[in-house]
């Protein structure tokens, strides 16, 4: 499977604009709506003409018979399709990686990135152990690289637990342990998709959107989609089948020069969550 397309095919330049031309309500551009429109969003010349390009070339750049389209147009597009600044940038890197050679340089590329040396990821391991609130160490395929004594108790009960994509959709008890479940699964599909921006097809996200898409209907329809997530920091509440209901503060910590690697750290929201933390806490140490 095509991380970048999924189901449905075609490239990945094209794929997106097709996904996003039909989030896009005519009335969000003032423009008639019509009775005899036979598409949810916008029309192809619509699109065109917002963005400052002919038809005939946005209808080539949706077949994929036009890969490269300049910063001048990348930027009509945007703002025909009401890009926000991370699906603006997700555009312009699609749009840079358009050959073969490419394509398979960068899957090379992205499969060793995420790699650190031994010695810092030692050091990020001793940064996880001195942190008070439960953490994760997770790569840009959310893969769980590490976590402190806390993080380990954090998602007690589910299973599996090497990679948070496949916590959420494939554990049995996720949908419940989560309580706002449908909201965190568009979110972990649409961290997923964000990473195929460069024409990264590495085959460790291969694989997992494979397998995802091909044991989750909820996760195979919202990758066409083509939603995309940037997480700085989110609000959790889980269902914890030892420590009771957890309301979380969650933070997203960069590691510049790591290939995309992130601590994420859950800080307690309210005094019963920390009191509850503590409780965990306690268990640990014994």
């Amino acid at each position: 499977m095509d991380v970048s397309t999924g189901p449905g095919g075609g490239a990945p330049l094209a794929a997106f604009l097709r996904a996003r031309r039909g989030r896009v309500r005519p009335e969000q551009h003032r423009l008639a709506a019509g009775a005899q429109r036979q598409v949810p969003g916008l029309r192809r010349d619509e699109v065109a003409f917002l963005a400052g390009i002919s038809t005939d070339y946005y209808v080539r750049l949706e077949q994929g018979r036009e890969r490269r389209p300049s910063p001048t147009v990348v930027e009509g597009l945007s703002r025909a399709l009401l890009l926000d600044a991370v699906a603006t940038r997700y555009l312009r890197e699609l749009s840079v990686a358009d050959s073969v050679a490419d394509s398979v340089a960068d899957s090379v590329a992205g499969e060793e990135a995420p790699r650190m040396t031994a010695e810092r990821l030692a050091a990020v391991h001793q940064l996880l152990g001195s942190l008070p609130v439960p953490a994760l160490l997770v790569n840009r395929w959310l893969d769980i690289v590490g976590s402190n004594p806390l993080g380990d108790r954090l998602h007690e009960g589910l299973e599996p637990r090497d990679n948070y994509a496949r916590l959420v959709f494939l554990a049995p008890g996720a949908p419940s342990f989560f309580t706002e479940w449908p909201e965190l699964a568009r979110c972990m599909v649409a961290a997923l998709r964000i990473q195929t921006g460069s024409g990264t097809a590495s085959p460790r996200l291969t694989r997992l959107v494979a397998e995802l898409s091909a044991k989750s209907d909820v996760f195979r329809t919202a990758w066409r989609e083509h939603r995309l997530y940037e997480k700085a920091m989110d609000h959790k509440r889980l269902r914890h089948p030892g420590a009771g209901t957890l309301a979380l503060d969650q933070h997203v910590l960069e590691l510049p020069g790591s290939g995309g690697h992130r601590i994420w750290a859950f800080h307690p929201a309210d005094e019963a969550t920390s009191d509850a933390l503590l409780g965990l806490a306690g268990t640990v140490s014994r």
